[in-house]
């Protein structure tokens, strides 16, 4: 347990990481709020290496869980009600947070070697969005999720609980350059299929078979017209109303479904060979 003197410190640079991207990157870790995430996040095999409560507030399993991932080499700082309140993003404050190792993929900027179902999201402006695409990829069987370009950091606290756990489970790898992305996605053999309002053939009439990357865009700006080059086939999802776009979460997701519909429909046949099943 860590001594009260030496909490101050702690608390500031806790906050640090809670608030700054740059800082969780050069550390390597991210920061989860709540007893449920981050029991979640141990589940997951990431390793804790902070456990912050408030004592008094926390209810027994909160505190227990504290105490178990101590045990398991955790450091377990206890605190007064209320010390957490500035701290985490959540409307609501929480009286647990961690913080966890990011897992080695997201340094890479590339998927698991044999996926061969992988979302890339390029400069998805949103947190928001960034854990959405996260949780509907996870859903759908996607063998990874890459967050290419200037782009909200998925392992942001507000992401984090958008993604509901998804991303301890299918972590999210990092990229600067989407050009070589997607150019090492091809490499792999995987097509590159590109999401872009009323661009392509609707998604039910395209080419959607494995291997594949389905690739989506920022919100208010969709795809760069720089990753032309790099887009094998384009698709886009028909809107009926006056509707003129979809929020890329529900686009992503209207997508990723039909790619699992595909390839349930091709198990069903014999003719499934995806690597990532």
């Amino acid at each position: 347990m860590v001594s009260v003197t030496s909490v101050r410190p702690r608390l500031a640079e806790l906050r640090r990481l809670a608030r700054s991207a740059a800082a969780r990157r050069a550390d390597g870790v991210f920061v989860v709020e709540g007893a449920t995430l981050s029991a979640e996040a141990a589940a997951a095999g990431l390793r804790i290496r902070e456990i912050y409560v408030e004592t008094s507030r926390a209810g027994e399993d909160a505190r227990g869980l504290a105490h178990r991932l101590a045990e398991a080499g955790a450091t377990l700082v206890e605190l007064e009600a209320g010390t957490l309140d500035k701290v985490g993003a959540s409307v609501t404050p929480q009286p647990v947070l961690a913080v966890v190792e990011r897992p080695a993929v997201a340094a890479t900027g590339t998927p698991p070697d044999g996926a061969s179902f992988v979302l890339v999201a390029v400069s998805v402006a949103d947190p928001g969005n960034a854990g959405t695409l996260l949780r509907c990829a996870e859903a759908a069987g996607a063998g990874g999720v890459i967050f290419a370009g200037d782009a909200a950091d998925p392992y942001g606290p507000k992401a984090v609980r958008a993604s509901a756990g998804s991303i301890f489970r299918l972590p999210a790898a990092l990229s600067e350059d989407p050009v070589a992305t997607l150019e090492d996605l091809r490499a792999r053999g995987l097509r590159t299929v590109g999401a872009a309002a009323g661009r392509g053939l609707p998604y039910d009439q395209a080419d959607l078979t494995l291997p594949l990357a389905l690739v989506v865009g920022n919100e208010s700006h969709g795809l760069p017209a720089s990753l032309a080059g790099h887009i094998d086939e384009w698709v886009h999802v028909p809107l009926g109303g006056q509707a003129e776009s979809l929020n890329v979460g529900a686009a992503a997701a209207v997508l990723c479904f039909e790619v699992q519909r595909r390839r349930r429909d091709g198990a069903s046949h014999g003719t499934d060979t995806a690597a990532d099943r």
